[in-house]
């Protein structure tokens, strides 16, 4: 991966390792710990619900990224952060499962910052951009194959509370690898333009290229199916295995080692076939992998699990690849939380949905909807491929050029 021999990025990445680290051992704990509570899919289900809600603000959150350094504002975010998960500590009944809510709410709003997309504008040239996103990728899945057998370890050990504090402070070691880090950054968009004019430029950009379109559309089309999963696992963990809420955390272990390996081939598979067929070969994979939650057999879980794992790099790589070639810096942050915002309102829908049809519709029926709407959205980029467009050069661009 040709993003690793920059020393700029080998950091943000490192330092993007150590945080993930504690930040997805909670947050997949987070749905167990409100099953535990409560003894509802549902409950559980809307912690991922609380997740994805924020990304509906996207809008706001990328004009400011754009508006600011975005080296500063990581640092500051990754802080609140840190803090905003302590209130975990307090609960010890389903009475504070609001504070539990709350929590994953403001983890929604961290997860939909486009910040650290922008940042690599800046930082990689153009030729560095899919082995970035892929390397990006591998790690924080990576991540994911410890990270739950870690948190689930704390959680059923030590409680949900210290859980919490070794979060903090994985995320507090993170913004250490960030302090050092030295910058050059485009210039900061000037304020001067109508507010909502500024705020929607984003979606005015992304209608004014094809390719972005086309993709940003497939994502938004699978995301209005793909919040199912996020309670109907539960219910296939539960009424299919017969296995406890914990095992989530197994198959969550399984999905990360696919992703690993869907990471190590995203790059390359999207600077050899390119953004679109790239993304279409992931969603069809995706659609394969879900096929084996049909059949309610273990070896079939883990195996599903390993293969949609395998294919969420592919598209999403391809995505990130196409948003920093095609998009100019200064509008990073709005390109990508539209983007973010159009996914997550279609996610937030089917979250609700699928918590609501929890005890109704068989868990299968859900995850037949998700392999049909995959093959869609495979379809749906290659049938009519778009024009690929221009690359919009990046600060590293320019100073790899003067050198």
């Amino acid at each position: 991966m040709t993003a690793l021999r920059n020393p700029l990025f080998r950091r943000l990445l490192a330092g993007d390792a150590v945080s993930s680290f504690g930040s997805s051992a909670l947050y997949l704990s987070l749905g167990i710990w409100a099953k535990d509570l409560t003894g509802s899919d549902s409950a559980a289900g809307l912690v991922f619900l609380c997740l994805a809600l924020p990304g509906l603000f996207s809008p706001l959150y990328g004009h400011a990224v754009d508006r600011v350094r975005r080296k500063p504002l990581l640092i500051a975010m990754n802080a609140v952060t840190a803090l905003l998960v302590l209130p975990l500590t307090l609960i010890d009944s389903a009475a504070e499962l609001w504070i539990l809510y709350a929590v994953a709410l403001a983890y929604g709003v961290a997860f939909s910052v486009p910040a650290y997309g922008a940042l690599l504008k800046d930082i990689l040239p153009s030729a560095e951009a899919a082995s970035a996103r892929a390397a990006l990728i591998t790690v924080r899945q990576g991540v994911r194959i410890a990270s739950p057998i870690v948190g689930a370890a704390v959680y059923q050990g030590y409680g949900g509370g210290t859980l919490a504090v070794v979060t903090a402070a994985t995320i507090v070691a993170g913004i250490a690898f960030l302090l050092p880090i030295k910058v050059v950054e485009s210039e900061p968009e000037p304020a001067g333009r109508p507010f909502l004019a500024a705020v929607t430029a984003g979606f005015r950009y992304l209608w004014s290229v094809p390719l972005l379109l086309r993709l940003t559309l497939a994502e938004t089309i699978f995301m209005a199916t793909a919040g199912l999963m996020d309670t109907a696992v539960f219910a296939a963990i539960d009424r299919g295995l017969g296995q406890p809420a914990a095992f989530f955390g197994v198959l969550t272990t399984v999905q990360g080692a696919g992703s690993v390996a869907g990471g190590a081939l995203a790059g390359l598979l999207v600077n050899r076939l390119g953004e679109a067929r790239g993304s279409s070969v992931g969603y069809a994979v995706f659609a394969v992998g879900a096929m084996a939650f049909l059949v309610p057999s273990l070896p079939l879980f883990l195996a599903g699990a390993m293969i949609y794992g395998l294919a969420i790099p592919l598209f999403s790589v391809a995505l990130g690849t196409a948003q920093h070639l095609y998009v100019p810096a200064r509008l990073q942050g709005r390109v990508g939380a539209a983007c973010g915002m159009l996914s997550n309102l279609t996610q937030s829908v089917s979250i609700t949905t699928g918590a609501a049809l929890a005890g109704v519709v068989d868990y299968r029926v859900m995850y037949g909807v998700i392999v049909v709407t995959g093959l869609a959205c495979a379809a749906f980029i290659v049938l009519r491929p778009a024009p690929t467009p221009d690359v919009t050069p990046s600060v590293a661009d320019a100073a790899l050029a003067a050198a």
